[in-house]
């Protein structure tokens, strides 16, 4: 994994920083001069894989404040380019920062043009890190790291200055709000600490006195000033910057404030340098000075890191879902097992209650085939529903007629007949024709019925309900009607027998028959 490194430039030389969870270690200062620059690229090139932020404290630097239209995309970025290029003529170190929009009017978008002045000075540190092949993610100034430290201070309302000190010198940042304005350094000669005190004071009076003639702050106004210094030389600055009716000065804990964000590797007296790199590492700035050749091996590195991590998600996706399918067999495996083991238990039990039935007088295996017979011929076997309903009609017309039995049989052959012994005798009725071959099966019925005694006697009567029953079945469609026995011989007359031993005399009940062949 790529680590991160960070550069400090001030005006004389160039020093390395390893980072790693909060824990700043230099590892070297290189000169500007020829073995300075050679040095350096030998370092850069033993740390080829790391990730260089490169933070510029320099005195070349320039600010400008303007409202600019609101426009948006291409439109936005040429305007944006325009302003810039007619601010800071002659370098490409430049950066456009927005500071929000009006609240009236046109609610124009205030702009802080910032660029640094001096691109020479840059340019051979910039050569040896093409030479090295360096990952470089961009130039910051100090002044945007001081905007992200004063951010964290919560301080919204009025104007403030914000006094640092680092290696190249006293560094004065003026914010509106929580908006940064401008900053200036002023070198030092000796960095002493009373050199430094004293320089505070008197640079405070000066930003005052400027603030005011730009109108920026009202005159008799105290600006809060604020001292980043570490907690041993407070009172150092205490008796050399004092109250005034323009200023009013207050510090920064530098060492509370580096425990806060997290620095681990503490300064031992007011320098911030090592702050400002550890919050450029931790927060880096959006806006960055450095032009896009610099930084195309970053970019490079950006989407080798972006596909790596998209490789390393969707080989972790691609685990997961291995995982879930090895889960998702084993636990079949061990149903599967389970099954086999119920099945098992199972026929086990089966064969165990065949052993205490009663012997079968025939096999398994021919008591398979009768059933299978048997459900063959039932699916085969065609109903007579029908005919048994248009028999209930007919009789429903007839109520003088009384069944006494039927008998039934369902046949391919409609010649069968029920009884054979019936069928000798057998008389079609007139006009009964059969259907022969008009159907594939037919269903053969043979009823036997009886009329009441009233008509016994009177062969007329029992001619006629006999008739009538007759016609009312032959109207069904595709039924034939045979009457086998009629209930008296038309030859002869009934006569009427008496019983001598009850003395009751005993009249027997007109009885016939008839055969309906149906097509189903």
């Amino acid at each position: 994994m790529s680590k991160h490194r960070a550069l400090f430039l001030d005006a004389n030389h160039i020093t390395a920083y390893s980072w790693q969870g909060g824990n700043l270690r230099e590892e070297g200062t290189f000169d500007g001069d020829a073995p300075g620059l050679e040095n350096f690229v030998a370092y850069l090139r033993l740390q080829r894989s790391s990730v260089f932020y490169l933070l510029a404290d320099v005195a070349e630097e320039g600010f400008q404040i303007e409202d600019i239209p609101y426009v948006s995309g291409n439109d936005r970025k040429a305007l944006l380019e325009r302003r810039l290029g007619q601010y800071f003529y002659g370098t490409p170190l430049t950066a456009a920062i927005s500071l929000g929009r009006g609240k009236t009017g046109r609610r124009d978008e205030k702009m802080l043009f910032t660029a640094l002045t001096r691109p020479q000075y840059f340019e051979p540190w910039f050569a040896a890190m093409r030479q090295a092949e360096t990952q470089l993610a961009g130039l910051f100034s100090a002044p945007m790291v001081v905007n992200s430290l004063f951010k964290t201070l919560n301080k919204k309302d009025g104007p403030t200055l914000v006094l640092t000190l680092c290696k190249a010198g006293l560094r004065q940042s003026f914010f509106e709000g929580d908006q940064l304005r401008f900053s200036r350094l002023t070198p030092l000669v000796t960095s002493s600490l009373e050199e430094y005190s004293l320089t505070c004071a008197v640079e405070a009076a000066k930003i005052y006195q400027y603030l005011v003639g730009q109108r920026q702050i009202e005159r008799g106004k105290k600006l809060e000033t604020l001292i980043l210094a570490h907690p041993a030389e407070t009172a150092s600055f205490r008796q050399k910057c004092r109250d005034t009716d323009e200023l009013h000065f207050d510090y920064i804990d530098l060492i509370e404030r580096g425990s806060k964000l997290g620095l681990k590797s503490q300064s031992s007296d007011s320098h911030a340098d090592t702050l400002l790199l550890h919050l450029l590492l931790q927060k880096t700035p959006p806006y960055q000075f450095a032009p896009t050749p610099e930084r195309k091996l970053y970019r490079l590195w950006q989407w080798r890191f972006g596909l790596n991590a998209a490789a390393a998600l969707i080989l972790v996706v691609c685990l997961l879902f291995a995982t879930k399918n090895f889960l998702q067999t084993y636990t079949m495996g061990q149903e599967v097992e389970s099954v086999k083991l119920d099945a098992a238990l199972t026929k086990q039990r089966y064969e165990a209650m065949l052993k205490k039935l009663p012997a079968m007088p025939v096999s398994a295996d021919q008591l398979r085939a009768m059933v299978d017979r048997f459900n063959t011929l039932q699916k085969n076997s065609p109903p007579i529903t029908m005919t048994l309903n248009q028999l209930s009609q007919a009789l429903s017309i007839s109520p003088q007629v009384e069944l006494d039995r039927i008998d039934w049989l369902p046949s391919s052959n409609p010649a069968d007949s029920v009884n054979p012994d019936t069928g000798a005798g057998a008389k079609t009725a007139p006009n009964a024709t059969l259907a022969s071959g008009s159907a594939s099966y037919y269903a053969i019925v043979e009823i036997q019925a009886h009329l009441p005694a009233a008509v016994a006697n009177d062969n007329r009567a029992i001619l006629e309900i006999v008739d009538r029953f007759v016609d009312t079945l032959k109207k069904n469609q595709g039924m034939t009607v045979t009457i086998l026995h009629m209930p008296f011989d038309l030859a002869s007359g009934k006569t009427i027998k008496s019983s001598a031993q009850t003395g009751v005399t005993l009249v027997e009940l007109p009885k016939f028959s008839l055969r309906l062949v149906q097509g189903l």
